[in-house]
């Protein structure tokens, strides 16, 4: 036990090893506050790869899209159907793809214009609100 000259004895305790209620509350605190952050930061990734994922898709039918073109010139996108491109598709691409909204819902492309776009219903489809960064859109 320490002792202290100028004071009664009893005064200083020994020293423990161990946390005080403080340090192991500040410690939770930050731990909870990083896997609030991280959980953050985990669904904005999430929400940002489905947007290239869906510029993927969007740039395949484009690819698809100028391919057919330079074979046949002189028809309007207009009139290609889905069936008419597949053949042009990239390697690896079955048809038309699908893709999914920030929400789940099931967009369809609109591969009638150059560039195709994705659509909610008959409404385009971009949350990003830029049409050419790349994300829910073809990109430049």
């Amino acid at each position: 036990m320490k002792t202290c000259p100028h004071l009664p004895t009893g005064l200083f305790r020994a020293h423990r090893p161990g946390f005080t209620l403080i340090e192991i509350s500040l410690v939770i605190g930050l731990l909870l506050g990083l896997a609030t952050f991280a959980g953050m930061n985990i669904s904005q990734v999430r929400d940002w790869q489905r947007g290239k994922d869906a510029s993927v898709s969007l740039q395949a039918v484009f690819a698809a899209q100028r391919a057919y073109m330079a074979d046949h010139p002189a028809d309007d996108m207009e009139n290609v159907s889905a069936s008419q491109l597949q053949v042009y598709m990239p390697e690896g691409w079955t048809g038309i793809p699908t893709v999914l909204s920030l929400d789940n819902d099931s967009l369809t492309v609109d591969h009638s214009v150059m560039p195709p776009q994705l659509l909610l219903g008959t409404a385009p489809y971009d949350p990003s609100g830029n049409g050419t960064d790349g994300l829910w859109d073809t990109g430049q």
